[in-house]
């Protein structure tokens, strides 16, 4: 058997067990669509089911002046795609005859329709979560060899980030997909030197990259950067065709995936907001930037290795920079792979001025296949059980946490205040909530939802504490809801156990009972583990929340009462 056949059969396996450990738990937080602020899922800034299709709609059909440009074009294309099976399923038998840009869109079941896109779309991010665990063997594989690729390809496959977005419809898979790819080409160049195939494929991978998602720069950029220095090719003519000709096929990759070929209004007003047109608008004052001081960027700095840290696990960032320090002494060229570290801070993460920890999630390519370099390399030099037991850490910390995770996923909170609801609730009932609507339990359609405060209207300069607090109590004043939820979410720090928009005199009033509501039912956060082994936050608090339901005290007893 060759060494690529073999090669071929181990990263088969490792895609097969990447898949079937990611897909079991792709219907969580599926949106229940029985109204129509109800077609969201859980996931915050996930696309699907419906962004997508109104983007294709956008593109080819007729573009509304509401059209959302915060994303380059291609995963949209791609999820549209996956999704696109369904809808014909749903045409031909009759259940979609009249599609329409307004709910119910022409299904005569929108809740079984928006969740069966929203799955059929998740699909292709599972596939390609394990593509990635495929191109992470390749990647240190061609490095390091077979063993470190082994190792490295577990590591990323359980990374908490990775575990976390290979179920959900946001980008940010799809774009470490691409990018891995592009990694495992420009190994190959790293290795073996630049030719015009790999130069080609490695403009492609990167082009589409790119047009997944614009952060991918950080790692597209320098490695670009990289291959024009032509000390990097070593002794001999520098091999400009080659590197023409992935430059070339870059730009005709970047322009067909961001649709600028056939919309190019698209593409360039996405930039524009981008890049010139951001204000601090909700995100900064949600999540406020560090002042742009030398001690502003020393605690971004912080912040920064933190979430390193907890992307990758403690230990398997202590083994990554030892497998640094092995590889400054016998193979310092490969240390260019670390580029992307520096870049993401500088070009991202600085003038954000906070910290997005989804991100990081492609750095770990890089880092796991250090980390795995330096498990190899100790394993030749130590007793056969400590060789195990490095390795049984560095896995088993992040097997815990991904664990720990889908737990979460499984047990979500919200399932559990869904059964309390449909139980509890009656046709015609009212419920209104703090914060975002896709952070909410399900709801049956006799019973009607609204937001306490809009978060589309504020912040603004009037709207303190003390103001939101008396916008509540006049609006309770006038048409109390039966019941009120309290769950955190995005805009919530991580010690909140509410949305940034609930006031804090309303919320202790709430929870002391001086207001005209009681707590009737509060499930609590859910993990497997705490302390040291808890699992490290997401960029909200997404998974298995605490939700808290109030209900209006001059309910009958058994609606009104904490059954807890």
């Amino acid at each position: 058997m060759t060494a690529e056949w073999s090669n071929a059969r181990i990263a088969a396996v490792l895609g097969v067990v990447a898949f079937l450990f990611y897909v079991p738990l792709i219907g969580w937080g599926v949106p229940h669509a029985t109204a129509p602020d109800r077609t969201k899922p859980l996931a915050i800034d996930d696309i699907l089911p419906l962004d997508t299709l109104a983007e294709m709609h956008n593109t080819f059909i007729v573009s509304k002046p509401d059209r959302h440009y915060g994303y380059p074009w291609f995963q949209y294309f791609v999820a549209s795609a996956a999704e696109a099976p369904y809808l014909i399923y749903e045409y031909l038998t009759g259940d979609w005859k009249s599609p329409t840009p307004q709910f119910p869109f022409g299904f005569k079941d929108p809740a079984r329709a928006l969740r069966m896109l929203t799955i059929f779309g998740r699909l292709a991010t599972v596939l390609m979560a394990s593509a990635t665990v495929i191109a992470a063997f390749y990647f240190s594989t061609i490095l390091w060899g077979r063993s470190a690729g082994v190792i490295a390809a577990v590591l990323t496959m359980l990374n908490y980030l990775m575990v976390y977005y290979a179920r959900t419809g946001n980008l940010d898979v799809p774009a470490f997909f691409w990018i891995s790819l592009a990694m495992v080409v420009f190994a190959r160049i790293l290795t073996e030197g630049l030719t015009r195939r790999r130069a080609v494929w490695l403009g492609l991978l990167a082009g589409l990259a790119m047009a997944t998602k614009d952060q991918a720069v950080v790692f597209v950029l320098p490695l670009g950067l990289v291959l024009l220095w032509p000390r990097f090719h070593g002794p001999g003519p520098y091999p400009a065709k080659a590197a023409l000709t992935g430059l070339g096929v870059f730009l005709v990759a970047y322009a067909a995936g961001t649709a600028l070929l056939f919309d190019p209004h698209r593409h360039i007003t996405h930039l524009a907001q981008t890049m010139f047109s951001q204000t601090v608008g909700m995100m900064g004052y949600f999540w406020p930037k560090h002042p742009r001081t030398l001690a502003g960027f020393a605690a971004l700095a912080g912040d920064y290795g933190v979430a390193l840290m907890d992307t990758c696990s403690l230990p398997v960032l202590l083994a990554a920079c030892y497998g640094m320090f092995l590889a400054a002494r016998s193979a310092p060229r490969k240390l260019i792979l670390l580029l992307p570290v520096v870049t993401l801070f500088v070009i991202v993460v600085m003038p954000m001025g906070y910290m997005v920890r989804r991100y990081i999630l492609p750095l770990t390519l890089m880092l796991d296949a250090f980390a795995a370099f330096a498990v190899v390399s100790v394993w030749k030099s130590v007793p056969r059980a400590e060789g195990i037991a490095m390795l049984t850490v560095l896995i088993g910390f992040r097997a815990l946490i991904a664990a720990d995770l889908s737990y979460s996923q499984f047990h979500e909170t919200r399932y559990d205040a869904t059964a309390w609801l449909d139980e509890h609730t009656k046709a015609g009932d009212r419920i209104e909530y703090f914060g975002a609507q896709n952070t909410l339990p399900h709801f049956r359609a006799d019973v009607s939802t609204a937001p306490v405060i809009v978060l589309a209207t504020w912040p603004d300069p009037t709207a303190t504490d003390a103001r939101l607090t008396e916008m509540v109590k006049a609006r309770w004043a006038k048409t109390p809801p039966e019941f009120v939820i309290v769950i955190p979410d995005w805009t919530s720090t991580p010690e909140m156990e509410r949305s940034s928009d609930c006031p804090p005199e309303i919320f202790r009033e709430l929870m002391d009972g001086t207001a005209d509501y009681g707590l009737a039912e509060y499930i609590p956060a859910r993990g497997l583990f705490s302390g040291i082994l808890a699992r490290p936050r997401l960029d909200s608090q997404s998974v298995s929340p605490p939700v808290r339901i109030f209900a209006r005290k001059d309910l009958e007893p058994t609606r009104a009462l904490s059954q807890n």
